[in-house]
């Protein structure tokens, strides 16, 4: 009994012992949990701590390297392009709205032209250099606008150069001669058969001149009106100036072409040369600088009536500037517009010293316009190197505008270029 009972008490003390170590294993089963559980957030604490680290240093060496990379090609760039100017600096010298740029580096020729009270505006070239391009007086006395560089004139019988200049074009593409008649082109023209191109544009072709009035008239009216009117000579025999004549080539470019003629001379004279201030008729009302005519009339400055520009057909009613003509002049004579061989054929005296829309004089070629309310001269020298062009809206205050080109081409002999 006593053996039982120390054996139940030894077992009990046994399983008191175990049960207490197993609480014993249990209290400290929370404690190493936690342990591990903070060791473990330390650990990935600082891995990602050290990978952060990691990623900020790259992604500052990458950010380094593409500022390093930029600045280099800055510095290539500036290396291999020129450095632009700063916009304000740009701005700063860029002119306010206002008239276009005069050139005026030769005193005497200005003081000479003021002189002279003339009206308009002067182109004058030697060896290349452009000596004067300048505005005179007023453009419009009512408005007190001046005249200047760009201000556009109508130019009268100069008008008949552009139509020449067509003709010969035409004739350099083998779609005419200018031993042709009238006839090929105009059959029913009255002694068409008769008639020339060659004496159209030498004015020898004996059609008389006829009256431009104000009423629009069509082409073929006005070729009408003109072919009614009897002969003033046979063809060939003598030379009279007539308007006549360059309406009636006016009208065959149409023919030929296919175009009308404003739109020939357009697109194959006024674009190729670069005459951006050139035009016909009325259109030139609309001109960013138009001249008004005026004509002094007993002392009285006045604004003659106009014809109607329908009846200038081919012979007068183009208006341009100062510049383009100087353009056109020196496209002629380099060869831009027409072939060589109908240059020296559109040069060349046939009666009365005139060749195909120019005057031909000892030294330089000429030829001059007037308006109502306009008086136009325009010339270069045989050589090429000397250009005047003179384009007024006053008609008759300078007496002679002759003798004003033929003072202005001797004060060229002694100005150094």
């Amino acid at each position: 009994m006593v053996n039982k009972g120390k054996e139940r008490i030894m077992n009990e003390e046994k399983d008191s012992g175990s049960m207490r170590s197993r609480r014993s294993m249990k209290a400290r089963r929370p404690v190493t949990y936690i342990k591990r559980t903070v060791i473990f957030i330390v650990l990935v604490s600082l891995v990602y701590f050290g990978y952060a680290q990691i990623t900020v240093h790259n992604k500052k060496e990458n950010v380094l390297r593409e500022t390093a990379e930029v600045k280099k090609e800055a510095v290539q760039k500036q290396v291999e392009q020129p450095p632009e100017e700063p916009q304000q600096a740009i701005a700063a010298e860029q002119p306010a709205e206002g008239p276009p740029q005069e050139i005026n580096v030769n005193a005497e020729l200005d003081e000479y032209l003021k002189n002279k009270s003339f009206s308009g505006t002067a182109v004058v070239v030697k060896n290349g250099k452009v000596l004067l391009n300048k505005g005179y007086g007023l453009a419009n006395r009512e408005k007190n606008i001046p005249n200047n560089s760009e201000t556009t004139f109508y130019i009268g019988s100069i008008s008949k150069a552009f139509v020449a200049t067509a003709i010969m074009q035409l004739k350099d593409q083998n779609k005419l001669q200018i031993e042709d008649t009238i006839a090929k082109y105009i059959p029913d023209f009255p002694r068409g058969s008769e008639v020339k191109l060659i004496h159209l544009l030498t004015h020898t072709s004996g059609i008389p001149e006829y009256e431009a009035g104000k009423d629009d008239i069509s082409h073929e009216e006005l070729l009408k009106r003109i072919g009614q009117q009897k002969h003033l000579f046979n063809p060939g025999e003598k030379w009279k100036y007539s308007d006549s004549n360059y309406t009636i080539l006016g009208y065959i470019v149409e023919k030929i072409s296919g175009q009308p003629l404003e739109e020939y001379i357009k697109q194959h004279i006024f674009d190729v040369v670069g005459m951006k201030n050139s035009g016909f008729g009325t259109e030139l009302e609309k001109t960013k600088y138009p001249s008004t005519g005026y004509k002094i009339v007993k002392n009285n400055m006045t604004v003659p009536a106009m014809p109607s520009m329908s009846q200038l057909y081919g012979n007068g009613d183009i208006y341009t500037s100062a510049n383009d003509l100087y353009l056109f002049n020196e496209a002629l004579f380099s060869g831009k517009l027409i072939s060589k061989e109908s240059y020296n054929q559109m040069f060349t005296a046939f009666k009365k010293d005139y060749g195909f829309g120019w005057y031909v004089n000892p030294g330089s070629y000429s030829n001059h316009g007037v308006m109502p309310g306009w008086n136009c001269l325009n010339g270069f020298s045989r050589s090429g190197n000397v250009y005047v062009i003179l384009l007024s809206n006053i008609q008759n205050n300078i007496k002679s505008f002759g003798t004003v080109n033929n003072d202005i081409y001797t004060m060229l002999q002694h100005i150094e270029v």
